[in-house]
């Protein structure tokens, strides 16, 4: 397992007469630390892809989901994707948006999952409270080991019209914990 972690604080911009003096002091000790700890629990990985004949690809999806929380903050983000890519397959390069409570300008995660490396990057912008003037963005990857099993059914006795073959690939819930 590895990680990566990229930590930027930047001052809010805003008009001094927005901004509250003085701010509040962190509701969370942890909160702008430079080691955060994550945790992603339980993930869920799933499947499926149909052939409607033995050259023609039919439907197809793949989902992947995840509760994030990091020490740093007291919310949880509920991570979600899902993918129409051949056999459901997921590509770094898509990034998903996380349902953060309060989430909108300081307070944000999105994720992206490679099926390849079985690598999750999630990328999380937050402030330490309310009023704050420093907004953290913390990135951070890891590669996770989920148990899968793959199964597949084929119609021995297919014409055309008929579904050929079908294969689903489900994953028991794994969970990742990263101390970057």
């Amino acid at each position: 397992m590895f990680s990566k972690l990229t930590i930027l604080a930047l001052p809010a911009l805003a008009a001094a007469a927005s901004c509250p003096a003085p701010p509040s002091p962190p509701s969370n000790p942890s909160c702008g630390s430079t080691h955060p700890k994550w945790t992603l629990d339980p993930i869920n990985l799933s499947s499926y892809y149909t052939y409607t004949s033995p050259s023609a690809s039919g439907p197809k999806l793949g989902s992947f989901s995840f509760t994030f929380a990091t020490d740093q903050v007291d919310y949880e983000a509920q991570c979600s994707g899902s993918s129409v890519n051949p056999q459901g397959i997921f590509y770094g390069s898509q990034v998903f948006e996380c349902v953060t409570p309060g989430g909108s300008g300081s307070k944000t995660t999105s994720f992206s999952f490679d099926s390849a490396s079985s690598v999750v990057s999630v990328n999380t912008t937050f402030t330490c409270c309310d009023v704050c003037d420093v907004v953290y963005t913390t990135i951070g990857s890891v590669k996770i080991d989920l148990e899968c099993e793959t199964s597949t059914w084929r119609n021995p006795d297919w014409v055309a019209g008929e579904l050929y073959s079908n294969t689903t690939t489900v994953c028991e819930p794994g969970a990742a914990t990263v101390q970057l």
